[in-house]
């Protein structure tokens, strides 16, 4: 599956990247708590940064014969995968069967626990989105955050 050579990309950035996980220490002053919060919201940026541009240089990626991821993005703490899809018509993709595989396979990599895909959920602590355009139109959006990952164990 080349959906594991992205997901294996990601995970090397973020290894590469040395995220700094630490707490910061809140201060009584609220000038203080402001600061604090801005400075931990830029080093998110920093970090969401660092993990998709190599990713953009690279692109586009072709996933499998069907599938080529052409653009990611950050957005609202979330990772954004845009793909395009070729040779499928829009009807096969909106089945109930083949957007419950799409999804299953996605939350199957995504919640592999793994530092690699932990480090990424830290990254983008609001989740996944991945987007499928077939022929440039948007036709599917799966969204996962972490509490997928929850109810998928129980």
């Amino acid at each position: 599956m080349k959906r594991w050579k992205v997901t294996a990309l990601l995970t090397l950035i973020c290894i590469l990247v040395g995220c700094d996980n630490s707490s910061k220490t809140t201060s009584s002053n609220s000038k203080n708590i402001k600061s604090d919060s801005s400075s931990h919201n830029n080093d998110v940026d920093v970090s969401q940064y660092s993990v998709i541009n190599p990713v953009k240089k690279n692109l586009p990626i072709e996933i499998d014969d069907l599938t080529t991821l052409f653009d990611i993005f950050a957005e609202k703490n979330r990772i954004n995968y845009q793909y395009r899809v070729k040779n499928t018509p829009t009807q096969a993709l909106l089945l109930p069967s083949t957007l419950e595989t799409i999804r299953n396979n996605l939350l199957s990599d995504y919640c592999r626990d793994t530092p690699e895909i932990k480090t990424l959920k830290n990254i983008f602590p609001n989740g996944a989105n991945y987007h499928y355009y077939v022929d440039n139109e948007e036709v599917i959006i799966v969204e996962l955050k972490l509490s997928d990952c929850q109810a998928k164990t129980k």
